[in-house]
Order: C-alpha cells, then structure tokens, then sequence
C-alpha cells in the first residue's frame, strides 16, 4: 500500500496576509527515466486550512504519544504508518527527552491518528482525489496520474504584471515576459528586457537564443534536457524546437515540463498568441480573443457578423440566432454599425486590430471574408507606404490590407480558418510593427552590438541571421559569407553552408527547415548534424558494417564508400555483436542473441532463429540460407536487405510482405492491427486465442504480458533507423543484447487503450498542473470539500496562478581524494539584506561515485509576493 506522509504540517501565523503559505506537503522524486536528473518535487496546499470546518476525527484510531510509547512504537513505525513527518520527528524528541518530561506536559498528550487508506494527514483529513492503487508506490501512484495529457479548460495566469490584454479572460503568461513580443496593451511585459536580450555571456557560458547564458557544460550535454529556457542548448530528437509551436505536454511538472518557452510566435502554417509550449493553451487563447463582444453592440451584431465572416463555422450551434428567422445578412444590415471592430480586442503588438464594414460584411463574394482595414498605432509601425487612404478608428490609423506588405489575397482564397488566414500573416509580415521601448540607452557601438542600416536601432549580434527580421530593411538577415567565413556576425559558432554562400544562426539549426540547400544527396548542412557529420567523417567502428553511411569519395578514379573492399574485415566484432542488427552479410554477429533461442534450441551456433511461414512456429535457420536471396522465414527476417534503403537514409521497416503486385515492407508497429500485406503475413502468427480486441499494433507497451513468444519475437526486431550513428571505443566486451526482452517494471500495470482512454476521460483537470485531493469535513457523515496540492510552479485553491520561484540547476565535482565522500547540501534562498532572511531551501546528499554525471535540478520559492 502507499505509504503518504505529509511535510510542513504545523500550524503558523495566518495574519500576515503578504507570506506565501505552503503547508501540507508532499515531498515525491521525480521519475527521470531517461535523464540522469534528480529533483524532488513538493505538492502543497497554498491557501489557509482554516476556511474548512474539519470535524474531530472519532473513525480512526488515535493515541497519545505516551500510549505509543507503552506499546513500544518507535518513530519508524509512524513513518511507515504514514504519519505527517512533524509528528514523526516530534515522537522521536518525546522519546529522547522521555526521561525528563513531565508525564502531564502538552507533548505527552500529542495525538497519533492511524488514518485508514486512502485517507492521510494529522486527523486524516484528506485523500488523493485521483485513482489510488493498492499495489503502488506514491511514487508510482503520482507518475501514472501525469501520464495524463494536460488538457485545460481555461487559463493559468501570472498575475505579478498588471496586463491588460483587452479581456478580464485573457491574461499573461509567464512565457510571454521578456520574449520579444509585446502583449499587454500598455508593453510592460517586455519593459526593461534589453538586460537579457543583450547580455553578454562569459567565456565559459553558451549564449541562448534569447539571451540568456548557461554554463557550457550544460550544452549539448542531454537532448531530454536543457538548461536554456527556449531549448536551444539541445536538439529534441523527434519534434525540431523550431518547427513545433506548442505541444501537449504530459508527465510530472519537473523543469523539462514546467520551465521551457516556445518563444517562435509562427511557423510555415499558422501563428499563435503565446511563448506557452503548452498547446491547448494557445488554442484557448485564440478562442477568447474571437468570442469577446463589446457591450456596446447587440448580441445578434456579433453572432451574425462572426457566422457570416466564418469566425464561427455555420454549423455550430452559436450561429443559432434564437427567435429568428432573418438571414446572417439581414440582421447584420439592420443591428450593425457602420463601422464594426471584430475581433473586439487587439490581435497583435498590443496595437493591431481588424475592423469591418458593413458593406463588406454583407456584399463581399469571397467565401472568408479579409477585415476591410488593419488599424494600428503610426508611432509603432514603419516602412509603411504614406501615399494610400488612411482612415482613423478609435485614436488609430487604419489603412486597407492591400497597402500594407500581406498576403491576405492568396490566403482568403484558400480553405481554412479565420485565424490562420488573417491574423497568421500579421505575425508573419507585420514584425516591423512589435516595437518595444527601452527605458535605457543602449550603446550601439560595444563589439556585441549591431546597428540596422539608415536606423538608430541596434540589436544584439546573436539575433543576427536567425530568421526573424528585426531590421525596418531586413539587413539582419542578410547573411551572405565575407571572404568565405562567418565570424565577422560576432560569434564563433554561426553555422557556414557549403551549398549555399550564406551563415546560418544556431537557432535555426535542426529546427525542421533546410536553411542551407539540399545538396545532390538531399541532405541539408543545418539539419540532422549527427548524422551529416557521419556522412561526411569516416568512423572506425562503422567501416564495413553493413550499413552505407559515408558519401561516395573518389580515389583513383573509383567512388569508395565505408562499405568498399570489406572482404577480410571482421564483421563479427565487440562493437557489432548482438547489436539487433545483421552487419555481417549473413547476419552471423546475430547468431544465439535473441533470448527466445532459450524456448527453442537451436543447436548449432550456425543457425539463426526465425518464424515458419507454414507454421507460425520458430525454426532454425541455417547461415548459408540467410541473405540467399530466397525467403525463408516469415516477414523476409532472413533477407533484411529487402527493406533496407540505398539513398543513404535508413528504413523504419523491417517485415516484408511477398505481395502479389510486388513487396512492400511494414514496421512492426502495424502488425496484427489492420490489413497492411495483401497476404495477410502480417496477422497469421497472431495469437487468436486472446479474449480481447486489440486497440493498436500488438508491439506497443500495453500488451507487453500477453504477447505470444512468436509475437515478441517481431516486436523486438530492431529497425535500420534506430541504428547508432556514432560508436564508441570500448573495453567492455559484455553488450548489452538488444533482442533481450525488456525486463517488466516492478509493479507494471497493463492498461489496455480502451481502458487507458475511459482513464483520460476521468482525469481531473481542475487543478492544472497540481494534485486533485478531497478535504474530509465530516469523516462519518461523509463530507467532504476539493482542494488542490500545487507543484512549485503555480499557487491557488486551483493552481491557477503562476508562481515566482528560482529554478536552479547544479552539477557537482570533487577532488580526487573525496570521491568516496558522502556530502550532504543545502541550497538556500536568502535575503540580500541585513536581516538575511531565508525564503526557501533545499538539501540533498551527493557522492561522486553515484552522482558525478547527475544533474540537481532545485525549485526555490519566495517567501512573499509583489
């Protein structure tokens, strides 16, 4: 059973209304599979346990500190009782001090409650409002309940900054301070920004994207992990940083969740309102900022109006105009103004908004109507043509968008939505327009400083050539080589194409886009540069491994590859051996890898285990037959080089199916799900004796316990793409076997799709990023109250509020002779005055031998709010 013990649960002083008050904590270690990371995280309740009326507790057990103690129970057993630990650690100062107590003190009469699961706490007043399992740890308990995808209904709000986004519904978002682009109406969000945008980083420090530095060991040292806000000290192998403008996010709320920005606003495709990562987020956004109305207008005007430029498909049920039976136009003609601002607020800058005609409105033919003038502050937009027809609405300058340098017209032709149409290009074309006020004069001249041509304006060097204009001409993005170098940009590690005469930014690199050309391989200089690097370096361990990684050279006339003349090199080798790849022709560094050969001997070390196409069944198949040319086993595992690739790139297949209209291979992650071979080879070893409908191929996690041998077999069959691209020399000849079953996780539950989607749908949302929990008021009458235990990113009775905090990253390091030291640490956060007063702090052990390659990863929070 879960063992649940609450910290901080003594009472303080609720009259100072200025301190941040977290009680009731609990302390749980982040699960970090796939980073060598540590950091505890604390769920507490940050408001008053006083506006609850909790009744005296006459259901569980309760005794006295000195009933305890008759009954010898030491003060471990009530931390595995799940005793709140200042009750813990107040019985064991009651035990040490025994002997000179009075027996009639306040302590002596302390009261122990042994709540009853699921309830916990110092009179078992509260339970975890989410699905709590017996056989789980809290650990485990609280890391299978952020599986979850976060998936708010409204906003979480950083509440510091008195922004006015035009709507009480709209507010700021941490992410959305110091990034460059201006949302508040009044642009205090990115007031006095220019302290990180033109920082200048120390030797030993790699300068982020957005100015801020971080110490150079952190760069490039963990691709789950970075260290710079907008994550470009890493590559994201799977979704390009760039390219992605938001994502779902899921997993417990540790810095690789909670402190991240996605600062690019647009992409090729569309635009959002947020540096939020959090996709939903944005969506939200945008339907708040195309819902509001203004009351000055009726609310037939605005329902008509939007459903008649499409803001709102026709279809849904807000373009039902109740007790009418006029047509969009006809109510528009008779309850609009002339003139109509739609949407109600400002869509960009914090100045930029779209407003609508009548006439427009009912007499355009165009299926998604263009706003008739884009208005905007002449103060905050240059380069503007001052020739055309100006209008003025509402103290701004308004002009149609044919004067302005959009591409409305192409766009409202298309099929799409309003916003992608409309306020995407804004983003996109209109970037001269988001200007910010420095409170301070910058000097234009100091080394790391650029000046923009015919311009008082200077930006720092390392927003050059990073795709964003920020130049009125564009010349920060003219990024043509000088004398065959890029260093004359300012810094050392701008990227030179050698396909094309330009400098590339580290921010664009492996965003997704090729900004250098493809070259005649179809590779790009600036994306994928592992693998660029192996096709262009020839790497020991992968000479004449059977897979082609070098581009062709030419020597002597001939084209020479990795995989030329390979005829007396040693295939079966440390580095290749039980890889789960054939870099032998024959596939003999394979041989006896796989751990089923234990279900099914082949005797021979001559013969490799595959699946009878007749059968279904293992058989052992001899090593002159493999790579014969001839199928022997089921899904072509014999003849691997059927679904390998001769472009350079590698398969993400590997069954193949003998088609009748020709093969075609498959990944193993279609198999038993669906009709993908026309033989249907890709369903015959299925087992068809489960009592289940699979929801998905049956490779995936889910099924992991009731695969079949056979079926496991298929599944841990490696795919050429996951081959690594970089070896390592080695003296550890023990490798680890790639076909070794992975081993199942202590207390692994199999949750099947179906039952893992009814879980989605039960998840509770209300507390955001926090911990649902239920407050018994009335344990035998079953009264209970909802609360929330927030992490240390948001504070709320619904953690909706984003909270100040320091997030700190550590590595550590020892001398020689105290590597086998155990130090014990603590990280506090202090005052800088006389008083020197503590706000939080943190302490762990470190040793060398166990934590050398550990990152500490440590919330601090502040004591009190502005």
């Amino acid at each position: 059973s879960p063992q649940i013990n609450l910290h901080l649960t003594d009472e303080v002083n609720h009259n100072r209304s200025d301190i941040v008050f977290q009680h009731d904590c609990l302390y749980v270690l982040a699960s970090t599979e796939k980073q060598n990371i540590h950091q505890v995280l604390s769920y507490c309740l940050t408001e008053y346990s006083s506006q609850w009326n909790i009744e005296e507790n006459n259901f569980d057990q309760k005794l006295t500190f000195y009933q305890l103690y008759q009954q010898n129970i030491t003060s471990q057993q009530l931390y595995n009782w799940s005793a709140p630990m200042d009750i813990v650690e107040r019985y064991q100062f009651y035990l040490n001090h025994f002997s000179n107590l009075n027996q009639s003190s306040f302590i002596t009469t302390q009261l122990f409650y042994n709540c009853t699961l699921p309830r916990f706490g110092p009179l078992c007043q509260y339970s975890l409002d989410i699905n709590v399992s017996n056989d789980l740890s809290l650990n485990e308990i609280i890391y299978k309940f952020y599986q979850n995808l976060y998936d708010p209904i409204n906003l979480t709000c950083y509440i510091h900054l008195e922004c006015n986004r035009g709507s009480i519904s709209m507010c700021l978002d941490w992410t959305e301070i110091c990034d460059g682009i201006i949302d508040c109406y009044n642009g205090i969000d990115e007031v006095s920004c220019e302290h990180i945008q033109f920082n200048d980083c120390e030797e030993n420090e790699y300068q982020c994207a957005n100015g801020q530095c971080i110490s150079k060991i952190f760069f490039r040292d963990d691709s789950n992990s970075s260290e710079c806000l907008d994550r470009t000290d890493e590559i994201w192998k799977g979704m390009r940083k760039n390219n992605f403008l938001s994502f779902d996010i899921s997993g417990e709320p540790t810095f690789t969740m909670e402190d991240i920005i996605c600062p690019k606003r647009h992409n090729s495709f569309n635009a959002k309102l947020t540096s939020s990562c959090i996709h939903k987020r944005s969506k939200i956004l945008e339907e708040l900022l195309l819902n509001d109305n203004t009351i000055e207008v009726s609310n037939d005007c605005w329902i008509a109006a939007k459903c008649q430029l499409r803001i709102y498909d026709r279809l849904d049920p807000q373009c039902h105009i109740r007790n009418s039976t006029k047509t969009y136009i006809e109510i528009i003609n008779e309850t609009c103004p002339d003139i109509l601002q739609v949407p109600a607020n400002i869509i960009a800058f914090g100045h930029i908004f779209f407003i609508y005609t009548k006439n427009d409105m009912i007499y355009s033919t165009s299926r998604l109507i263009p706003p008739s003038y884009i208005c905007y502050n002449d103060k905050l937009c240059d380069r503007l043509n001052p020739n055309k027809s100006l209008i003025q609405f509402n103290n701004a300058t308004c002009r149609r968008p044919i004067d302005f340098p959009l591409k409305f017209n192409s766009f409202a032709t298309s099929r799409g939505n309003w916003f992608s149409l409309f306020v995407f290009p804004i983003f996109k074309d209109l970037s001269q327009c988001n200007k910010i006020h420095s409170n301070e004069s910058i000097n234009c001249n100091i080394l790391t400083m650029y000046k923009c041509r015919n311009s008082s304006k200077c930006i720092s060097k390392h927003r050059l050539c990073d795709g964003i204009i920020d130049c009125d001409y564009n010349d920060d993005e003219e990024c043509t080589q000088i004398n065959g170098s890029c260093l004359l940009y300012g810094f050392n590690d701008f990227l030179k194409c050698t396909t094309s005469d330009i400098c590339i930014s580290p921010s664009l690199i492996d965003d997704g886009r090729c900004d250098c050309e493809y070259d005649q391989y179809n590779f790009c200089d600036d994306e994928n540069l592992d693998v660029n690097y192996i096709r262009k370096h020839i790497s020991f361990t992968t000479i004449c491994d059977g897979f082609i990684e070098l581009l062709p050279v030419k020597i002597d006339g001939r084209y020479e590859t990795d995989e030329t003349e390979c005829e007396y090199w040693i295939c079966n080798n440390i580095y290749t051996r039980c890889d789960g790849f054939w870099n032998c022709f024959n596939g003999a560094d394979e041989v006896g890898c796989y751990s089923s050969s234990l279900l099914h001997n082949c005797s021979s070390k001559h013969h490799h285990i595959c699946v009878s196409p007749y059968t279904n069944k293992f058989m052992c198949l001899p090593l002159e037959k493999a790579n014969d040319g001839h199928i022997d086993c089921l899904g072509g595992t014999d003849e691997p080089k059927l679904c390998r690739l001769n472009n350079y790139d590698q398969s993400i297949t590997n069954f193949y199916c003998d088609n009748l209209t020709g093969g075609q291979c498959i990944s193993n992650t279609q198999l038993c799900f669906g009709n993908k071979c026309q033989d249907e080879s890709d369903k015959q070893f299925c087992d068809k004796t489960r009592n289940i409908t699979l929801y998905g191929d049956i490779c995936d996690e889910y099924y992991e316990n009731i695969r079949s041998d056979v079926e496991n077999f298929f599944c841990a069959r490696q795919i050429d793409r996951n081959k690594p691209e970089i070896l390592y020399f080695s003296l550890d000849k023990l490798m680890n076997i790639t076909y070794k079953k992975t081993e199942q996780r202590r207390n692994a539950m199999i949750v099947s799709p179906s039952i893992r989607q009814s879980i989605l749908q039960q998840y509770d949302q209300r507390c955001h990023r926090g911990l649902p929990i239920r407050v018994w008021l009335n344990i035998k009458k079953n009264l209970t109250n909802i609360a929330c235990l927030c992490p240390p990113s948001l504070y709320g009775n619904m953690c909706q509020y984003q909270n100040q905090r320091v997030s700190l990253t550590l590595r550590f390091q020892t001398y020689s002779d105290s590597r086998r030291t155990l130090f014990a640490l603590i990280i506090l956060l202090i005052d800088d005055s006389n008083e020197r007063f503590i706000h939080s702090y943190q302490q762990f052990t470190y040793l060398y031998t166990r934590d050398c390659q550990t990152k500490f990863n440590i919330y601090l929070i502040y004591s009190t709010r502005p």
